[in-house]
């Protein structure tokens, strides 16, 4: 793993949901932990397979982030991720177990 391409800050966050003074469920994020990510760029191969697909496969692109991080035992796909103002959701994590240095987690936008 190359620690200095980890130029991007994360910050993980716990959604649960309370109810307001009027009774009604609200989502409130609790930050649980911060730290340094790798966003990848997309490689040539998808770059130029995704100018041939259609507008929809484009838009969902656009919608997931892939995210490498430190190994850590505590990340889950219950999580959300903040990163330069939006949130995402976690779909999946993808752990590597032969050298336990990092964490690679896909996640979505929230809409």
């Amino acid at each position: 793993m190359i620690t200095r391409k980890m130029s991007e800050r994360i910050t993980f966050l716990e959604r649960k949901y309370m109810k307001d003074e009027n009774g009604d469920l609200v989502d409130d994020d609790k930050m649980l932990f911060s730290c340094w990510a790798e966003v990848p760029k997309s490689t040539t191969k998808e770059f130029r397979d995704r100018s041939s697909e259609g507008i929809k496969e484009m838009k969902k692109r656009k919608t997931r982030k892939v995210f490498y991080i430190r190994f850590r035992k505590d990340v889950d796909t219950g999580l959300h991720v903040e990163w330069r103002g939006e949130k995402y959701e976690v779909v999946d994590v993808e752990e590597d177990w032969q050298s336990k240095d990092m964490l690679m987690i896909t996640c979505e936008v929230i809409k």
